[in-house]
């Protein structure tokens, strides 16, 4: 049985796939796809393997093996019964928005958090997937989610680290080559199809659903200018609220030299990856061959990025 760990990432529509695949589970057990999403990796399947490196102490790892054992038990029993390819989307497996935030940088300690899974799945997993955000938007993203969450709302201070933060997205890509040795990396932008899950299961399994529900649904989407004013207004922050600007758009924190910082940063990684051009990239175990580029990123890629750098749905998706 093959394996697809779909990581993510936050922010990028990966509410609206998961719920994609769970309203076409019959169709996708027909062709042989089982799918886990957070409706179970967050029921305890998961339980001991998605707390940050540095919260676990002795308790915690024994809840890891459990975690995995009982992992063990599922495949086994998904393989019995003739099942093919196993989908598990599952952002919590990259890390959390509020350690994002907290170290100002993306997924500081995905390296360490992947393996875990790594070695929960074992030699089953086939394929990882995520897709990639502009870091404007997706900053912005997650800035506006986690004042709704409770946060406050984020400093200039924080904005700028943001913005001078020297990790990218190829030093995530770097640190799951190294987390998933010859394993296919398949990347998407979420500017490209994360309004098309339909076309993100096609990458992930070649399986296309002509007939599929929930194909442009749009779910759990950050909360816009409007909303962020009622909310702040009701927390007792009607000061805070009263200086966001007018209206019903989103809501952009960065001042436009900082976005456009961003943005040629963005740019640079889907150059790199072939994307900019290109719906997918895929990342194969010694190089890089973008779909439709033919772009050779050379042997060992994951070694030659940085390698210092190495590091219900609405009531589950809470920041951790």
């Amino acid at each position: 049985m093959d394996v697809i760990l779909h990581l993510g990432l936050h922010r990028t529509a990966t509410t609206t796939f998961q719920v994609f695949l769970s309203r076409n589970a019959r169709a996708l057990a027909d062709a042989g796809v089982e799918v886990w999403t957070p409706d179970r990796t967050r029921a305890g399947l998961f339980a001991g393997l998605i707390q940050r490196p540095q919260d676990q102490p002795e308790a915690e790892l024994r809840r890891a093996q459990r975690s995995a054992g009982v992992i063990a038990v599922e495949l086994e029993r998904l393989e019995r019964r003739g099942v093919r390819t196993l989908i598990v989307s599952e952002e919590n497996m990259a890390g959390s928005l509020r350690g994002n935030l907290r170290e100002a940088q993306p997924y500081p300690d995905i390296i360490t958090r992947a393996a875990r899974f790594r070695a929960a799945f074992g030699n089953r997993v086939t394929r990882v997937a995520l897709a990639l955000r502009g870091y404007d938007a997706w900053w912005a993203s997650t800035l506006a989610y986690a004042v709704a969450q409770g946060l406050p709302m984020p400093p200039p201070g924080l904005l700028a680290r943001l913005v001078a933060s020297p990790r990218s997205w190829r030093e995530v890509i770097a640190d799951l080559g190294l987390a998933f040795p010859g394993v296919p990396l398949t990347v998407w932008p979420f500017e490209r199809l994360g309004t098309r899950p339909e076309a993100q299961l096609a990458a992930l399994t070649q399986l296309y659903l002509p007939h599929a529900t929930g194909q442009r649904d749009w779910l759990n989407p950050s909360p816009r200018r409007d909303k962020l004013r009622v909310i702040l207004r009701l927390r007792g922050e009607a000061a805070i609220a009263a200086t966001l600007p007018e209206g019903e758009g989103r809501w952009m924190p960065f001042t436009p030299e900082q976005q456009a910082v961003l943005r040629a940063r963005y740019h640079a990684d889907m150059a790199w990856l072939g994307t900019d051009t290109a719906d997918i990239a895929t990342i194969a175990p010694q190089g890089h061959k973008a779909v439709g580029q033919g772009v050779d990123l050379g042997e060992g890629w994951p070694h030659a990025i940085l390698p210092d750098q190495g590091q219900p749905h609405d009531r589950e998706r809470q920041m951790v």
